[in-house]
């Protein structure tokens, strides 16, 4: 099943200016997290700075340049839940993932499972959304979902 037309555009909202720029995660170490995004998974740093006692970073996929992902590395972060499956993870309030499009989401996995990263969730199909999904997760239990479109 197709995903449906988008609704109509509101340019007339007051907010009709948002658009999404970056999703911000917080790491207990900056070179621990530089290192997953960049070494494992050849994402690039377009900016780094400090702020307080903290290191932060841009870092965007490797082939495109209108998503950012911000690390926030530094001392005071706490452990968060590691959960077994997606599936589990549903019962706390909260982010709780970050979507990535892929051309393909066995291909990926492969090479996830090559570097060494964490796979939740075996690929799996939802018909509703046309879509195939398989989760990852970072040395940390953020998860990330990974999305195939269906034809």
């Amino acid at each position: 099943m197709p995903l449906p037309a988008n609704p109509p555009r509101d340019p007339s909202s007051p907010f009709a200016s948002m658009r999404a720029h970056h999703t911000g995660i917080r790491y207990p170490d900056f070179e621990d997290a530089r290192s997953f995004w960049v070494d494992k998974l050849d994402w690039r740093i377009l900016q780094t700075w400090p702020y307080g006692d903290l290191t932060l970073a841009y870092v965007m996929p490797p082939d495109q340049d209108d998503f950012h992902l911000e690390i926030l590395a530094g001392p005071g972060a706490g452990p968060q839940p590691m959960f077994a499956d997606v599936d589990e993870s549903l019962s706390v309030g909260g982010l709780n993932h970050v979507c990535i499009e892929v051309v393909s989401v066995d291909k990926t996995l492969e090479e996830l499972r090559a570097r060494g990263v964490d796979i939740v969730d075996e690929p799996f199909e939802i018909e509703a959304i046309s879509a195939r999904l398989a989760f990852f997760r970072d040395p940390w239990g953020n998860m990330f979902e990974l999305s195939e479109r269906l034809p």
